[in-house]
């Protein structure tokens, strides 16, 4: 009804700029023409748009979801030994560091962490200074990593400070990393699983429109949310979060599929 309308108007517009083309008052014929191309370009838009509302949508969108609970199989021990030593013992410091760094490695060791899990950085030193400045000696730091399959074994040792206690040991820093070796693997199974998600969704919506779901035209995952299980927190740009041993990893997909 509205296109046939549009349509006898636009015939009628057309008509009269005809009519204004032969007038003999050209002034007249200008302005009325001009106002009559206006209006039917306006009419040709209108007209446009609405027929784009009136069309059956061709394609769906929907966002597939999929989550799973993980152990982490590897941990990475981080701890950073401190000594302080007075300004003209900065030799005997370096002494004393190595000395304590060896026998931290034959305790893990001892321990039954072989030698290749454990990693030693070189020593780093800085001037320490009182309130006013003034130079009081140095403090001697180095950084040790132990990268191990045997969770159970580190977590123990870490949190069992006996051993720099008894030696008179600065723990300046200590932290585990939990990881998992197998994450690439992990990331496609939920993929898979997002994807069939997204399929389920589809062909619930489909159904319910009564139209049927054609084939996938376009798929595009988001990035991964790697917590601690139940957790709320997500990130643009992904998150790893390796403080616990536990985690949750998730992702969703976003897949448009043609209608028939």
């Amino acid at each position: 009804m509205i296109t046939a309308l549009l349509v006898i108007i636009c015939i009628a517009i057309a008509a009269g700029i005809i009519w204004l083309i032969f007038t003999k008052d050209k002034v007249v014929a200008r302005t009325w023409g001009i106002v009559g191309l206006s209006f039917i370009i306006g009419l040709t838009v209108f007209g446009y748009f609405f027929m784009q509302s009136r069309q059956t949508p061709t394609s769906l969108r929907v966002v597939g979801y999929a989550s799973k609970l993980f152990e982490s199989d590897l941990v990475k021990w981080n701890l950073t030994m401190q000594r302080n030593v007075s300004h003209d013992g900065l030799k005997d410091g370096y002494n004393k560091m190595s000395n304590d760094v060896n026998a931290f490695k034959n305790y893990l060791e001892e321990q039954g962490i072989p030698e290749k899990d454990i990693s030693i950085q070189p020593i780093n030193s800085y001037q320490t200074n009182d309130n006013y400045g003034n130079p009081t000696g140095y403090a001697l730091n180095q950084n040790i990593f132990v990268v191990s399959s045997d969770i159970p074994k580190i977590e123990t040792l870490a949190l069992k400070p006996d051993f720099f206690a008894e030696r008179g040991i600065l723990l300046l820093n200590s932290n585990l990393a939990y990881l998992y070796t197998k994450l690439p693997d992990l990331k496609k199974q939920l993929l898979s699983e997002a994807t069939k998600d997204a399929v389920a969704r589809a062909q619930e919506i489909a159904g319910s429109g009564n139209t049927k779901l054609g084939k996938l035209r376009e798929a595009r995952a988001g990035v991964f949310q790697i917590t601690e299980p139940y957790s709320t927190e997500v990130s643009d740009y992904g998150i790893y979060n390796t403080s616990t041993r536990s985690k949750s990893i998730s992702v969703t997909l976003t897949a448009i599929f043609k209608l028939k």
